[in-house]
């Protein structure tokens, strides 16, 4: 791994920032106003352009995260594929594969095996810890791990595995109970986080993990596709979506794009409240 890849998810390195993401069609429109990104492996597989628009990114001075695919695919790419995706991204840092739903001591074997072809090819690594489902115990051991391990540079919050962990805790509100368990416990890791995808609102989440000095990089679809489909974030709610998440369409990254400037209006209304949570 190059000491600058590192370096670049060290912890202040920069302010808190989000990642945007996207449908394909929007690239150029949406994901260029931000500086980080989270970019999706299967994308980068099936979609050339896709992955020419964040090569070109991260040609640009832009920092580049490639997922690993577990969540779209329903398990990660093989080491290899890995790899060669994450060349043909410019991707900077590359997530490990992990299990959700499985025993913690699996996603890191996982990580152990990879880690050095990672860092051979000048990746930063990137670890989301992953538990059985109830099993606190097991996410913090998974998680100590990688605070402990100085081959890791990023760890992953998922939006899948820590409402899984503490699955009494609406899970709109996990990461932020689980990561005040970690101060209480003096286990925060000096390390760079990422918070992977929203369960809710921007606003419900974030502010409260940015207070707590936890949150240095977070990725949503959110923002983008609640405006696609007509909703514009309202600030007078607890929590500006107003829906559940379950009841909006799954995301669609072949989605069309539209003319419509009253849609554009809508999605740039979302972003510029999203954005504003982290001073950008």
């Amino acid at each position: 791994m190059t000491r600058e890849n590192k370096d670049l998810f060290s912890k202040g390195y920069r302010d808190p920032e989000f990642c945007i993401i996207t449908p394909t069609a929007y690239l150029d429109h949406y994901a260029i106003q931000s500086r980080t990104h989270l970019v999706l492996a299967h994308l980068v597989d099936s979609n050339k352009d896709y992955a020419k628009f964040y090569k070109k990114r991260s040609k640009a001075g832009d920092r580049i995260i490639m997922d690993n695919g577990a969540y779209e695919l329903g398990e990660s790419y093989s080491p290899d594929k890995l790899v060669d995706l994450g060349k043909a991204c410019g991707a900077h840092a590359i997530v490990l594969p992990d299990y959700p739903f499985q025993n913690g001591k699996k996603t890191v074997q996982a990580a152990i095996d990879l880690i050095p072809r990672v860092k051979k090819a000048g990746f930063a690594t990137f670890f989301a810890p992953q538990s059985q489902k109830g099993d606190l115990e097991d996410w913090i051991y998974a998680y100590e791990w990688a605070a402990k391990n100085p081959d890791i540079d990023i760890i992953g919050m998922s939006i899948l595995g820590i409402p899984n962990a503490l699955p009494h805790i609406p899970y709109q509100y996990a990461r932020v109970v689980m990561t005040q368990i970690l101060i209480e416990r003096g286990l925060l890791a000096h390390k760079h986080h990422h918070y992977l995808g929203l369960n809710c609102a921007p606003n419900v989440e974030i502010p409260a993990l940015i207070m707590m000095g936890a949150l240095d990089t977070c990725d949503s679809s959110n923002p983008v596709w609640c405006g696609l489909n007509g909703l514009a974030y309202d600030t007078i709610q607890s929590d500006w979506m107003g829906i559940d998440k379950k009841y909006l369409r799954h995301v669609d990254f072949d989605e069309p794009y539209t003319n419509k400037e009253h849609i554009h209006e809508v999605v740039q209304h979302n972003l510029d409240l999203t954005l504003e949570l982290f001073g950008q």
